[in-house]
């Protein structure tokens, strides 16, 4: 609870804005968790292309890859923002 020397309306406005605040940063989080995804299926696939491997298998290996950096970010965020 946020604490301030106004009046009850001005407690419950500042309380307003600091909900607002972390709904705001609770989207942005799971904006970087997906980036953070994306770059790493990228990654994963050019290697396992670059190894040799076919179009398909890289694809497949991207694909794979996104979901676990991406699921793994999403649970490091989670315990982060654990209240």
């Amino acid at each position: 609870m946020t604490t301030s020397d106004g009046t009850p309306a001005e407690q419950q406005r500042l309380e307003e804005r600091l909900e607002q605040a972390r709904r705001k940063i609770r989207f942005l989080s799971l904006i970087i968790c997906i980036l953070v995804g994306v770059i790493g299926g990228l990654v994963a696939g050019i290697i396992v292309k670059v190894l040799g491997a076919s179009a398909l298998a890289a694809v497949g290996t991207g694909g794979g890859a996104f979901i676990a950096v991406t699921t793994l970010a999403l649970a490091v965020e989670a315990r982060a923002n654990r209240n």
